[in-house]
């Protein structure tokens, strides 16, 4: 239905963790097993017949802390498996997206963009500024949204200029 009136579809697949309710095992143990991560077959076969645009894959990134008392904590540092990335790319075919972007160094980050990701989510470092203001007042709650934005394109990724707008299917 989306399609039908001209709108792109994203589509996940993996597991991008951060929504558990209960103990995982640690960042370390579960990246090192590739627990929950995107397999390339699947990819290909699930753009096959869902004919999204966008695919948001897990290849170690996490959501930022949503529920409960880690809402307001500062998100783990997590990395991502690049040559894992690449593999889905190749089998998937079109953009890729970046659930959980937050914290994830910014060579990463960018070799990400150089192997087909395309967006790159950052929810948790603009949720977080904005909760903390939103009840004195909306208006600066805004502004320390965009006050972050930029500090994240500026100064953390060091792209501001460099934006583009991307037609997954042309």
């Amino acid at each position: 239905m989306a399609h039908a009136a001209g709108i792109p579809v994203e589509g996940e697949l993996g597991a991008v963790l951060g929504h558990e309710a209960g103990p995982l095992p640690s960042y370390d143990e579960l990246f090192a097993s590739g627990r929950g991560f995107t397999d390339p077959d699947e990819a290909a076969r699930f753009v096959r017949e869902t004919g999204v645009d966008w695919l948001s894959v897990a290849i170690g990134n996490v959501h930022g802390a949503i529920a409960g008392a880690a809402r307001k904590e500062k998100k783990i540092q997590a990395r991502l498996n690049l040559d894992h990335l690449s593999r889905i790319g190749e089998a998937a075919g079109i953009p890729l997206v970046l659930h959980g972007g937050t914290g994830i160094p910014k060579e990463m980050v960018l070799a990400a963009v150089g192997k087909g990701v395309a967006k790159v989510n950052v929810a948790t470092a603009l949720r977080q500024p904005y909760e903390k203001l939103a009840g004195e007042s909306v208006s600066r709650a805004q502004q320390a949204v965009y006050e972050s934005a930029v500090e994240i394109l500026k100064n953390e990724l060091e792209v501001a200029g460099q934006a583009a707008i991307v037609n997954p299917k042309p």
